[in-house]
């Protein structure tokens, strides 16, 4: 399927969006799974209407005719339907395309004005006996769609974004180099999302084993024998989100002094981890460089007393001269002298709105989001449930 052509086509990207199984081979539209009732009464789902294109542009049909691959479709009743079949008998239209009837239905206004016009209409005049006998049969199958490498990262189209009216704007995402750096809680939740954005590679970086307690924190759910397993959790995790896309690179590593500069390769990097030295290495090593930092930071306590829990999620951006404001903005030091930031509490549902508000900042930073801020750090609070904005410039 050519989906750069189909996404450029309102048209087309409404039909696909209805369900219904599109293909571009050879110049021409393909629509799968068309039910039809063939001779003798019985529905079948194999039919392929197919129709030219008009080269590369394919928002105005060429003309009114088409073409239909399978048995000579008929009435409800298993009587032949002639009064669009023009002719009948096998015809290459291409290498490997080959119709066996040929049809030609022109609507009252002499011309369709667009490809959902032309193959609704076509489809219902196929299809329409079929459901009159079996009811439930459709030719909007809403049938996966696998994408070609070549197309894009994922294995299947996104079709999230077509339905939504945002494949413009996920435009700004591609071709984006991210690691993120730290998957015990917060970042296996960024990774949950960004992978959903058609980034070209997000780079895991962890060098912990999968333990019991991760089950609790990471989305989706872990069974007893992946735990046993005991994996890596970037090989874990890789293992998952490879069903969805490509482009996704486990690194079991820890980041230590020696090996922070691998992050500056990177177009934007998300911290994730619960320790300061950690959050100091990967500072230093990116002060002078072009990439995006997003430190993910939450400080979580249990009140003994009361036995309720409060703290901060924090996200901080930096990137170029802003930089100079990381001591002022991210804890970086293996002490207790930040308070609220160095425990080690981690609830599933702060994590993941911990992460949310890092992806938000981070698609904020990409352009798709509108951003009026542009603050360098937000944090919410759970006791007074506040959302506030540092507006610190450098």
């Amino acid at each position: 399927m050519s989906h750069s052509l189909i996404a450029r086509d309102p048209a087309l990207l409404q039909l696909l969006n209805e369900g219904y199984e599109l293909e571009v081979r050879h110049a021409h539209l393909l629509a799968h799974s068309i039910p039809y009732v063939k001779a003798g009464g019985e529905v079948k789902q194999d039919g392929v209407l197919v129709m030219k294109l008009a080269g590369e542009s394919s928002t105005v049909p060429p003309d009114h005719t088409a073409f239909f691959i399978g048995e000579h479709f008929c009435t409800k009743d298993g009587a032949a339907l002639t009064q669009i079949v023009n002719s009948s008998g096998t015809q290459t239209l291409a290498e490997g395309l080959v119709a066996n009837h040929y049809l030609s239905a022109k609507p009252r206004t002499g011309r369709y004005e667009n490809f959902h016009q032309k193959v609704t209409l076509y489809v219902e005049m196929i299809s329409g006996p079929a459901r009159a006998v079996q009811p439930d049969v459709s030719a909007r199958t809403y049938k996966p769609v696998a994408s070609p490498e070549e197309n894009s990262v994922f294995l299947y189209l996104d079709t999230a974004s077509s339905r939504a009216g945002l494949l413009v704007a996920t435009q700004r995402f591609h071709g984006l180099k991210i690691a993120i750096v730290g998957l015990g809680g917060s970042g296996a939740y960024v990774l949950d999302q960004i992978a959903k954005t058609p980034i070209a590679e997000i780079h895991l970086f962890d060098g912990d084993v999968l333990q019991q307690h991760n089950a609790f924190r990471t989305p989706g759910a872990m069974s007893l024998a992946e735990l046993e397993a005991m994996p890596r959790k970037v090989d874990y995790l890789h293992s998952v989100y490879s069903k969805m896309r490509r482009g996704i690179v486990p690194h079991p590593e820890l980041i230590t002094p020696d090996n922070a500069q691998q992050l500056r390769a990177f177009d934007h990097v998300f911290l994730c981890v619960d320790k300061g030295s950690v959050r100091r290495w990967v500072v230093d090593a990116l002060r002078d460089s072009s990439a995006r930092l997003f430190d993910v930071g939450m400080g979580v306590e249990l009140d003994e007393e009361t036995q309720t829990v409060s703290g901060i999620c924090r996200v901080t951006a930096l990137a170029g001269s802003a930089y100079a404001l990381a001591e002022q903005c991210i804890p970086m030091a293996d002490t207790e002298e930040h308070g609220v930031y160095t425990n080690n509490v981690q609830i599933a549902d702060l994590n993941a709105l911990n992460a949310s508000l890092a992806v938000i900042r981070w698609k904020k930073a990409c352009g798709f989001y509108a951003d009026l801020k542009n603050s360098h750090q937000m944090a919410y609070t759970l006791f007074t449930n506040r959302i506030t904005n540092d507006e610190v410039r450098a």
